[in-house]
């Protein structure tokens, strides 16, 4: 069966609505919408069915025909993320989302970009959202603000640290619903960083014997750990 064409509307998603430019321009020239065609429309908590009623220059006017809540997964995993180089961390955050990560944290350490930029983390969110509509998930990843790592508070049951040498060689296994992982910066973590995640609750896993680069590892563990929810 073929799935009804879907994009994002943050605003609320009953009567009619107008589409915004970035939507509107990617029913009409990417996906060929017309007048009277049935569309999705997805929101961060719900899902619509509308019509097309309007196709203008810069915008679309769709009428709401039906409305649901999303399918919430039920499990939450939430990344850590050592905030890497833009040509990275966009493709981190991209397949972070295709993987149905529930959250992610950027996280500033000793050997990562120092600081997140408002438009950044909103770059972060719009990747997000078109991550989600192409892998056809019904919710959208969470991106927060960065924290220090020093200052990560995480109440999740499973605390997993992958590092690059010290932990159990294995794979770790997920007794939980409720995950949490860290992944460090190009260079890794420093030992008293470290320190201070174990201390926190992080337990070290190295389930490779070879050095992965950073955006390797995130897209690896983070899908390893959602294989096993």
């Amino acid at each position: 069966m073929c799935r009804l064409k879907r994009v994002f509307h943050e605003g609320e998603l009953k009567g009619l609505i107008e589409l915004n430019e970035n939507s509107s321009r990617k029913l009409k020239t990417v996906l060929r919408i017309k007048n009277g065609e049935k569309i999705e429309i997805q929101s961060y908590s719900h899902i619509a069915i509308g019509e097309i009623s309007t196709i203008g220059k810069r915008n679309i006017i769709v009428k709401i025909n039906s409305i649901r809540d999303i399918i919430k997964p039920n499990y939450n995993l939430t990344v850590y993320q050592c905030i890497a180089k833009r040509e990275y961390m966009d493709n981190i955050i991209e397949k972070y989302a295709e993987l149905g990560v529930t959250k992610v944290i950027p996280v500033v350490s000793i050997r990562s970009l120092q600081s997140l930029k408002e438009n950044t983390l909103e770059r972060f969110k719009l990747i997000s959202i078109d991550a989600a509509l192409q892998s056809e998930n019904e919710f959208i990843t969470e991106i927060t603000e960065s924290v220090k790592l020093e200052r990560i508070n995480c109440n999740s049951d499973n605390k997993i640290l992958f590092h690059e040498r010290v932990g159990d060689r294995a794979i770790p296994k997920i007794d939980s619903k409720n995950v949490s992982i860290i992944i460090g910066p190009e260079g890794g973590f420093t030992d008293k960083e470290t320190e201070i995640l174990i201390s926190k609750g992080f337990k070290c896993y190295t389930p490779l014997d070879c050095i992965l680069k950073a955006e390797t590892a995130a897209i690896l563990f983070a899908g390893m750990v959602r294989l096993s929810l």
